[in-house]
């Protein structure tokens, strides 16, 4: 066979397959095509079909509003009282007095304290960073007097690198939401255990 040949015949079969490419694409919109005028009444079913039914899913326990955004003030509160640095002087411990009973910004003062005092400025580089990893709300119930919730935390030390941990340990937060007469919450304490994973 001659090239001349074989050069006519793969232009006319790529000729073929663009024209079934064409009328494949084109097709859905030439019309749709006609259904017969009658269908069959003498088809009888071999069986019963069952019914479709849904899957059910289980629904994830819905958190009211505001149980939710005393989780979400737990979690920052551990997270910033358990996490800070010498050079600093441990300042996160202010932002949770921000939030905290009177009673308990005392403690909070007392323990930002004993941190400035065994970590001083002006000594070797000292810092620690908390985690929560989990939150156990179960006791959690909307409007009652006393909220608590219970954290476990992950709690690294370093010396001055937080990408370098000298230690890591583990530890459970319970943080106690006390309800204020004029309305809404405050933090009234955190009670740290130490706890192996």
């Amino acid at each position: 066979m001659s090239r001349r040949t074989k050069l006519i015949l793969l232009i006319i079969t790529t000729l073929l397959l663009l024209g079934l490419g064409l009328w494949l694409l084109l097709q859905p919109f030439m019309g749709t095509p006609e259904q017969p005028s009658t269908l069959p009444t003498d088809v009888t079913p071999s069986g019963s079909i069952p019914e479709a039914q849904e899957p059910v899913q289980p629904s994830a326990p819905r958190i009211a509003q505001d149980i939710r955004q005393l989780e979400n003030s737990a979690i920052n509160a551990v997270t910033r009282a358990g996490s800070g640095s010498n050079s600093e002087g441990f300042r996160g411990y202010e932002d949770v007095m921000l939030n905290a009973t009177p009673s308990f910004q005392i403690e909070l003062r007392a323990e930002q304290t004993s941190l400035q005092s065994a970590h001083p400025a002006e000594g070797a580089s000292f810092g620690i960073t908390s985690r929560v990893v989990a939150v156990d709300r179960k006791l959690a119930h909307s409007d009652a007097d006393v909220i608590p919730f219970i954290l476990q935390v992950q709690r690294a030390e370093d010396t001055g690198n937080p990408d370098a941990p000298t230690a890591v340990s583990y530890h459970e937060a319970t943080v106690t939401f006390k309800k204020q007469t004029e309305g809404g919450y405050l933090i009234d304490g955190i009670v740290w255990k130490d706890i192996q994973i």
